[in-house]
């Protein structure tokens, strides 16, 4: 997944104008208090004795708390969406998350479903030229993400050569497939799982050292409750690459891969 150089010219001047923007936003408020907090202790206390005197100054500071929320508040609210919503796509996705955590006005700028969009184009890429979210685009990023932590795990499976843990993967079921060039076709979970010790070479004692792949130009689509996600695999020894196809389903909360077909393509 190609992300694209977040150092550019145009992404550093729009940042350091949405930083400057923020430094004058404080600035201002900064005056603002203290202009507010100067005008107060001109002023005569009121009252015949003390007591109405602190009364005078503790309504004065909670006014002064409301004042600095609220100022604090416009520091954002103030901020062009865009430069917002460019600002925010620096996060990665844990640190957006925490970011909605931190008050209602952060979680409102954090929530923003152009905020999502940009960070998911950053981060994925899909196969359709158009996509349009049901529940929008920050929903639409956690189940991506769900579906490439589960392809990610079946290539570290693959690394470490550990065959329960690709039972656990795939989904039981009899409709299942697994396409090797030039292995073969197999369908069904019994037949698919092996395929998977004769590559693992469990039948051989001692030898059970996985495969060294890695995946490049991974893409995915997602329709409810079924993905399929396509990459360039590439191992050791192997003149040439593979072009992978892995199709998921979706069964009581989980992602299960349903089909997993691998071409040799060789290199010119």
């Amino acid at each position: 997944m190609d992300a694209a150089d977040p150092f550019s010219l145009r992404s550093c001047l729009i940042a350091a104008g949405a930083t400057a923007l923020c430094c004058l936003c404080a600035a201002w408020v900064l005056r603002l208090r203290a202009g507010w907090r100067e005008k107060q202790q001109q002023q005569p206390l009121c009252g015949c004795g003390g007591s109405g005197g602190e009364q005078h100054m503790e309504v004065g500071e909670k006014v002064a708390e409301a004042e600095d929320r609220q100022a604090g508040g416009s520091m954002i609210e103030q901020l062009v969406p865009e430069i917002t919503i460019h600002s925010l796509s620096y996060l990665d996705y844990a640190s957006l998350c925490r970011f909605s955590m931190t008050n209602s006005l952060m979680r409102k700028a954090a929530n923003d479903d152009g905020t999502w969009k940009v960070l998911y184009h950053k981060d994925f890429n899909i196969e359709q030229e158009i996509v349009t979210p049901t529940n929008g685009w920050k929903a639409y990023y956690a189940v991506t993400k769900a579906i490439m932590d589960v392809n990610a795990r079946f290539y570290n499976i693959i690394r470490e050569g550990s065959l329960q843990a690709m039972s656990y993967l795939w989904l039981n079921a009899n409709y299942v497939k697994c396409i090797h060039e030039p292995g073969g076709v197999f369908t069904g979970y019994d037949a698919v799982m092996d395929r998977w010790a004769l590559i693992f070479g469990w039948q051989i004692p001692g030898d059970e050292q996985g495969i060294d792949v890695q995946i490049k130009n991974v893409s995915t689509r997602i329709l409810e409750n079924e993905a399929w996600v396509t990459m360039d695999a590439y191992m050791d020894g192997v003149f040439g690459s593979f072009r992978v196809t892995n199709g998921y389903e979706f069964h009581n909360g989980q992602w299960f891969i349903v089909h997993h077909s691998s071409f040799i393509i060789i290199a010119q």
